[in-house]
């Protein structure tokens, strides 16, 4: 069994209405343990919804949702489920409640009953993982928005959760701020094993999550590797959806007539396939890049 499974899962908003907003049709799917999965898909698509359906938010108005094992529509098991998936928002200022860091990061495990003494070590270690240990005894609304974001997931990680569900984190952050919330989910996930569910509308935050879910009018639409599922550039287009910039570049050049084996994902990918291209010594190829 996956550690969280989604079985035809159908989600209305206001399912009594004549004509209810129906905005899951159907869902499968199965996320392991481990796992750092992007989720993708246009406003409106239903990502959010399945956000809030992962930690129990919400329930399904049809189908199942389990969470090792649990049911989140079992209402005596909700504190359980969000024992196991933590929810972090696209403002943290809606996930800040205390006046003081550490105060706050050990809000979630006083509502759990956790002891006292146990509460002190968690969020001493939770701080430590985001790289705030140093901020514990500062003012949240003194922070930066990339350091109220990394307070926020430290909250999370106090209530000892095993997947966290980030509902686009940077969405309101500069570069600096995206960067240090990018680089602490990572490290969560490779070195502490956290699963990690990010919801993003950017592509350069996609590439580097193991797996790509897309989403469109409340269905998947595409689920696979980043670079199986970014290599299908003109699929992606028909449903108006993004590619990396790289991508983007290269698909361009395609369609021009240079033809290029690979498909970049990073930049850093794009210019060692411009190296290798050139070095082949085609004279026509650095005509070409040089006139496009």
């Amino acid at each position: 069994m996956s550690f969280i499974e989604l079985k035809q899962v159908h989600f209305s908003y206001d399912p009594e209405a004549a004509t209810p907003v129906e905005a899951l049709r159907g869902i499968d799917l199965a996320i392991e343990r481990g796992e750092f999965v992007a989720l993708l898909g246009h406003n409106g698509c239903g990502k959010s919804t399945v956000a809030k359906l992962l930690n129990g938010m919400l329930t399904p108005t049809a189908g199942q949702v389990l969470v090792d094992g649990i049911d989140t529509a079992d209402e005596s098991r909700v504190l359980d489920v969000r024992r196991r998936v933590g929810l972090v928002l696209q403002n943290p200022d809606n996930q800040l409640v205390a006046g003081v860091v550490e105060e706050d990061v050990a809000f979630g495990p006083e509502n759990l009953g956790v002891p006292p003494e146990e509460i002190r070590q968690r969020v001493d270690d939770a701080l430590r993982a985001v790289n705030m240990y140093d901020y514990r005894e500062s003012a949240p609304h003194k922070l930066s928005g990339g350091q109220k974001q990394r307070v926020a997931i430290a909250g999370v990680l106090a209530m000892e959760t095993g997947c966290i569900v980030l509902d686009e984190p940077t969405a309101m952050l500069d570069p600096r701020g995206r960067a240090e919330v990018m680089e602490t989910i990572r490290r969560l996930n490779r070195e502490k094993g956290v699963t990690i569910v990010l919801i993003t509308h950017y592509m350069d935050e996609a590439v580097r999550a193991g797996r790509v879910v897309v989403m469109d009018e409340g269905a998947v639409l595409m689920d696979g590797g980043p670079r199986e599922v970014f290599g299908q550039v003109e699929r992606l287009k028909r449903h108006d959806l993004d590619v990396p910039q790289p991508t983007e570049l290269v698909y361009r050049l395609n369609m021009a007539g240079i033809k290029l084996p690979t498909v970049p994902l990073s930049v850093e990918e794009c210019i060692g396939l411009f190296e290798q291209y050139l070095a082949l010594g085609r004279g026509e190829g650095r005509e070409e890049i040089g006139d496009h």
